[in-house]
């Protein structure tokens, strides 16, 4: 038969020996083979079920199915050998009633395929079956969980469909010369999306901002979408400034400015669009002029007093004051500051009477970020508390309807939330929290005002569940249950992946986004718009298909963005459509392969090619014929990978091998000496170098060729020179991969970096190969940080520390965080940090770096810690942290917050605010400037000077806020609106002053009394009072009515008991109920504000009714009438007397679904 001349082959359209160099028959690195599956045990990161799941559908795979006992001994031996720490593994399956179902191929589980742990497992009550360690049985068998929990998981996946792992497992190295994945041309990929944003007119310029990488560096374009769905691209102009990816707004117009913001990052190879960036404006309005009415409760009665907001976007926090003083909920057990606004009293005691103030600061939405250091405040009127009796009940707890609570009210995950309770109820009343099942609450949960809070913080959809809130009181214990569920902006768990495939072959993208509630999907190429039929593209929600790939057509940047009412997320990945000869470059055949004699021989072929290439074999230039077994025969053979195997070799099998692969695109060869000889000899030849990512699994190979007749082989692996014990330490194993026998390494962690030897011994003579394996993944510790000393300057300081382990990868960035003695929470404070950037001037060489941390504030203690960052997503390590760095004393940097007041007695104006913290204070001898004047005009601010040292300004202060009186020296000067602003000074100087704010001065007793008083009856219990419209002005006022006052007096027995309502707001009349039927009344009416009441009104008689009936209608039947009525009757009554006149009867339906409906007769 004549042999085709090299680089004349015939391609057939489906030639027979095109599956030689067939991957799919062997598992890819880091799954384990059994019958025709592969598995993949995934340590690292912990899933709950849903996220598991996910994640193996990502990679094409499904969880875990468990389909015979064979199957069942396999996943327990593998679990014996890998999992030293005995933990819980995820599979598909989850009960079905009487069965056990699996989800991953939708097979049910025969009853004699069980394999439970104990019989509590089999009958508990949890749905998702895991593999769990038992002690008795010594071998892992099934558990149970809720699928709540955060476990590793186990992937399977058929072997026949293990081509697309492989082809994911390219790089983009792949068909190049370049052997660094870092150095690669690639398309663009964000490291940073822009944030959603509050905007006000307090904001000063304020910016948005987008990251990416690839190479070439990407360019960057922004967009917006304004409120009708039109979209432009924005460009520079005196609005807006552009420097990279940051966006920053020169001059705010809502109108202008107002909408949903994405960043665009371009190179050659394609465009991607990041996250949505929503920009708003916030706004608060101010409290009403009309102050709410008079709250009257029992002395020791529970109450709570009601903030009612003004209006408001998006969002406001809470504060309340009683008097001039802020309220301080851990002085006190029994008033309790609700995050919904209200102030709250268990048992409302004598000393608690008096007026209250409800002070609201805008802010925005949890994860959102508000552009303002000095968000507005508002202050409301008075709200006054009257406390009525004298006796005390001994009233048990009460758990309050709107309790427990969760803030905030839609909790999603990795927010802080806090779950509240409050009961009514005579103190002391001491709370307790469980939750459904073990009782247990999450370990990171903690409690704090009083134990009515519980808080947990980085929430996680393991925290949902039903948790209790108990409340024992002197006598009597009250629960109340409440059901915590996890809301989700769309997340990621196993992101897009860059896919570098051959041309005219298939693809599958799964975009598995976890959210609650489910999310949406789109998909955009190059960051437009895509829809299922698009250039051959099939969508499926989430799922994109690309059938017979074209180059083209196809190669570009692809993202799939999901979601939800929460927000949005995005993940881009990069298609290379590939279509090139064959190629040896980087794998070529070794020139001299060495195979002993009576020994076996295996040699890889290993070819790159797009598409996959046919592969043959010539023996000094001619062709061969080989068998294609499973390298278990005799002589020559083809493995089904395309590797040549030869068993028991001879010297009859020397000579030039030639390894031949050929694609439609060409072929290429590469040629290797076989030389036959005697002894023992290692066929493999390592690269120096082996880098590998942290947690995969890897291979080392060692092909040792001896004469099985003639020489007793021993095979010994060393790390770092010391021989390994393969029975202590469970992560290695050797086995053999695709024919090949060598070092498997599972889990590989930085521990496993080093030389890696195998030594190949026998009674004569020994061989050796090593190769050096470098594992990589984020950096490590940045090592000490401290201070250049002498740098410290008022706002400044000069931190040093050492460059951390860099773990294969080059350091791309570095984020630097703080915390002062006064407030223990870690804050960035420099983010972003090129290498470039903290480079040692001068001293390139060095392994320090630094920085000049600005921004900070003065007289400050701080702590600073270092992370780092490089291609891996996750950050690094963070540094131990630094010593405390004492920065040097200057004027105050920071204003006055919380700036409001009111009320007070006559003549006054009051003037309150929030003290500086501990770490905002800047120095010594702090000290503030009180400015006041009318507002409206021009004339010069009146000041008062107080120093906190002063002995009359600690009277002033309540907890953390000041409250400050100005005598006004007039009666005229009530209610009228002041201009009020605070200055900060210590000393060293005057720091800012705080925005203005308007205050009112303290009303006047109303001049004016109600005229023209007059009436009717209601009903029996009730009477309607009216009286003439009152003008509702400063002077006839004194102030702004803030409602009336009714009072009721028995007008035939003094001693009998008056009744008094109070209406707020502006009337001409209202009602007054609680009366006794059959009794005339003198009635009063008086005007109230904030300073008090005015005189009553004259006297006026009124009335009320007769007795309602005394009897109801007796006998009703009800007979079938019509398709849509029924005829009802029954025994009239008759009134006497003391009775009103009857004026009807009244007949009220119900239905089965409990509606009711009435009618009059």
């Amino acid at each position: 038969m004549p042999r085709t001349p090299p680089g004349k082959h015939n391609y057939p359209s489906d030639p027979p020996w095109k599956n030689f160099l067939d991957p799919r028959m062997y598992c890819p690195i880091n799954w384990y083979p059994f019958g025709n599956n592969c598995y993949k045990f995934n340590v690292y990161p912990l899933r709950i079920y849903d996220e598991a799941a996910k994640a193996c559908e990502a990679q094409g795979a499904g969880l875990l199915s468990v389909n015979s006992a064979q199957e069942h001994q396999f996943i327990d031996t593998t679990l014996q050998r890998i999992d030293r720490d005995r933990s819980f593994w995820y599979t598909s399956g989850y009960r079905d009633e009487n069965h056990i179902k699996w989800s991953g191929d939708g097979t049910v589980s025969r009853d004699d395929v069980m394999f439970w742990a104990s019989p509590d497992d089999l009958q508990g009550f949890s749905k998702f079956i895991v593999y769990k360690y038992s002690a008795s049985l010594k071998k892992y068998a099934w558990g149970a969980t809720d699928g709540r929990e955060a476990y590793r998981f186990i992937c399977e996946i058929p072997i026949t469909e293990t081509q697309r792992l492989l082809q994911e497992n390219r790089d983009f190295t792949y068909g190049s010369n370049l052997t660094d994945p870092t150095l690669a041309p690639r398309g663009p990929r964000f490291t940073m999306h822009p944030i959603n944003m509050v905007l006000t007119n307090r904001s000063h310029l304020p910016s948005i901002e987008c990251e990416a990488t690839g190479i070439p560096q990407p360019r960057y374009v922004w967009h917006r979408t304004d409120v009708t769905g039109s979209e432009e691209v924005i460009g520079k102009s005196e609005f807006y400034t552009i420097s990279n990816g940051k966006l920053t707004f020169n001059r705010i117009d809502e109108r202008r400015d107002a909408g949903i913001y994405h960043c665009e990052a371009s190179n050659k190879f394609g465009s991607v669009r990041s996250a949505p960036s929503k920009i708003t404006f916030g706004s608060l309005a101010q409290f009403p002029n009309v102050a709410p009415g008079v709250n009257r409760v029992a002395l020791y009665q529970g109450t709570y007093l009601n903030c009612n907001p003004p209006t408001h976007k998006p969002a406001v926090s809470y504060q309340w004051m009683k008097g001039t003083s802020f309220l301080i909920q851990a002085l006190n057990s029994y008033f309790f500051l609700s995050a919904d606004g209200n102030l709250y009293f268990s048992e409302v005691q004598q000393n608690d009477e008096g007026n209250y103030h409800c002070i609201v600061t805008l802010k925005a939405f949890p994860g959102d970020t508000l552009a303002t250091d000095q968000p507005p405040t508002e202050t409301s009127l008075d709200i006054k508390l009257d406390v009525l009796g004298d006796t005390a009940a001994l009233y048990p707890p009460q758990i309050h309807d709107d309790f427990p609570a969760v803030f905030p009210k839609s909790p999603r995950l990795g927010q802080k939330i806090t779950i509240e309770c409050l009961a009514y109820g005579r103190t002391p009343l001491r709370y307790r929290w469980s939750k459904s099942g073990n009782g247990n609450l999450p370990s990171k949960a903690y409690t704090q005002n009083f134990d009515r809070v519980l808080v947990i913080p980085n929430v996680q959809f393991t925290d949902e569940g039903t948790y209790t809130c108990h409340v024992q009181g002197r006598t009597q214990t009250e629960s109340k249950d409440f059901l915590l569920t996890i809301n989700a902006k769309p997340y990621f768990i196993y992101p897009l992946k860059d896919l570098i495939v051959d041309e005219n072959s298939d693809i599958t993208w799964r975009c598995e986004g976890i959210a609650s509630p489910r999310a949406s999907y789109v998909w955009y190429k190059n960051a437009r718009l895509i829809t299922s039929g698009t250039d051959g593209i099939e969508i499926y929600s989430n799922v994109l298909k690309i059938k017979n790939l074209q180059k083209r057509i196809h190669d570009g940047m692809y993202s799939c963005e999901a979601t939800n009412i929460h927000g949005s997320s995005v993940s881009s990945a990069q298609l290379k459509v590939l279509s090139f000869k064959p190629s040896f470059a980087k794998n070529p055949l070794p020139r001299t392969i060495l195979a002993a004699n009576n020994g076996n021989l295996t040699i890889p072929c290993m070819p790159e090619a797009a598409p996959v290439p046919m592969i043959s074999w010539l023996k000094n230039g001619g062709k061969l014929s080989l068998p294609i077994t499973d390298g278990n025969q005799k002589g020559a053979q083809l493995l089904s990978n395309g590797y040549l195997k030869i068993v028991g070799v001879s010297m009859v099998d020397a000579g030039l091998y030639t390894c031949v692969a050929a694609n439609q695109n060409g072929e290429s060869m590469s040629t290797g000496n076989v030389t036959v000889v005697g002894g023992v000899t290692i066929v493999t030849q390592l690269f120096p170098e082996m880098r590998v990512n942290k947690n995969d699994t890897v291979f080392i190979e060692c092909q040792v060729s001896y004469d099985i007749f003639r020489v007793d082989l021993v095979l010994v692996w060393k790390f770092n020179g010391r021989i390994i014990d393969f029975t202590q330490d469970f992560f290695y194993e050797k086995s053999t991969r695709m024919g090949i026998s060598g070092l498997f390494i599972h889990f590989i962690d930085y521990y496993h970096s080093g030389v890696y030897e195998c030594v190949a011994m026998s009674t004569i003579t020994q061989s050796s190969i090593s190769t050096n394996v470098i594992v990589q993944g984020p950096p490590g510790m940045p090592g000490n940080v401290y201070r250049i000393k002498g740098s410290e300057t008022t706002r400044s300081v000069t931190i040093k520390w050492t460059e951390p382990p860099d773990h294969g990868s080059q350091i791309q960035q570095y984020n630097i965080e703080a915390r002062t003695m006064d407030n223990p929470k870690w804050r960035p404070v420099a983010t972003n940090l090129s290498d470039f950037n903290v480079l040692i001037p001068g001293n390139l060489d060095s392994d320090k770096r630094q920085y000049t941390v600005t921004g900070l504030v003065p007289f400050n203690s701080y702590q600073f810690r270092v992370v780092a960052r490089n291609r891996f997503p996750q950050l690094g390590e963070y540094s131990k942290p630094s010593e405390y760095i004492q920065l040097k004393p200057d004027v105050p940097v920071v204003s006055v917050q919380n700036v409001g007041g009111g009320g007070g007695s006559e003549g006054v104006l009051t003037i309150s605010w929030r003290l500086l913290a501990e770490e905002e204070r800047c120095g010594p001898n702090i000290g503030y400037n009180v400015y006041w004047r009318k507002n409206g005009t021009t004339e010069e601010f009146q000041m008062k000077t107080l120093l906190e040292t002063d002995h009359m300004f600690q009277k002033m202060v309540s907890g953390n806020s000041v409250s400050y009186t100005v005598n006004l020296n007039s009666d005229k000067l009530f209610y009228l609106p002041y201009e009020v602003k605070i200055g900060v000074f210590n000393k060293y100087g005057r720091g800012p002053n705080s925005t203005s704010t308007v205050v009112y001065s303290s009303e006047g007793i109303p001049l004016l009394r109600p005229t023209n008083v007059n009436g009717w009856e209601i009903n029996s219990t009730a009477l309607w009072v009216t009286w003439d419209p009152l003008p509702n002005t400063r002077d006839a006022i004194k102030g702004v009515i803030q409602g009336f006052e009714i009072n009721v007096e028995d007008a035939n027995d003094a001693n009998r008991k008056s009744v008094t309502a109070y209406h707020y707001g502006y009337m001409e009349g209202n009602n007054v109920i609680g009366l006794e039927p059959n009794t005339d009344y003198w009635v009063t009416v008086q005007i109230f504000n904030t300073a008090g009441e005015s005189n009553p009104s004259e006297k006026q008689l009124l009335g009320t009714c007769l007795n309602p009936p005394l009897l109801y209608p007796e006998f009703v039947t009800i007979h079938s009438h019509g398709p849509n009525s029924v005829y009802v009757e029954w025994r009239g009554v008759s009134t006497g007397l003391f009775e009103e006149t009857l004026r009807g009867y009244k007949v009220m339906v119900f239905s089965r679904a409990l509606l009711k409906a009435e009618s009059w007769l």
